[in-house]
């Protein structure tokens, strides 16, 4: 998929997974017409978006961007959800917590998660202003 344009591999992933532009927005929480123009090529997926956009098409955000095939995301199945041992860890760990606390851990996370998504921002448009020269 790697000549693929971005909007390309937006729509062959969410074919892939059965959604359609509409259940795809609304699992985003953005309009349909959002999803459409970045089918067509109109529009990029940034920010919080992306990130979004990559949790629901279970891929990673440099294979819808570039196309990368070392990020080409695995044929989606059917089978259940199984944590692997840090998430299941991790997943014990906030159960113990008091209800208060958890919700400290939940802000202090998203902090650190936005954080993180402005740093690989920075990064992909750098990426980008290299791979024009």
């Amino acid at each position: 998929m790697k000549n693929l344009t971005i909007g390309e591999r937006i729509r062959a992933r969410r074919k892939e997974l059965k959604f359609t532009q509409k259940s795809l927005a609304k699992t985003l929480k953005l309009s349909d017409v959002s999803v459409s123009q970045w089918e067509r090529d109109d529009s990029e997926p940034t920010g919080k978006n992306l990130f979004a956009l990559c949790k629901a098409l279970k891929c990673n955000p440099t294979w819808i961007l570039f196309g990368d095939e070392e990020e080409t995301p695995e044929t989606p199945t059917d089978s259940p959800i199984v944590l692997d041992e840090k998430k299941q860890i991790l997943l014990d760990l906030f159960d113990a917590l008091p209800e208060s606390e958890q919700d400290a851990q939940i802000e202090q996370m998203r902090a650190r998660v936005e954080n993180f998504n402005n740093l690989f921002n920075e990064l992909l448009e750098a990426r980008k202003r290299t791979q024009k020269k």
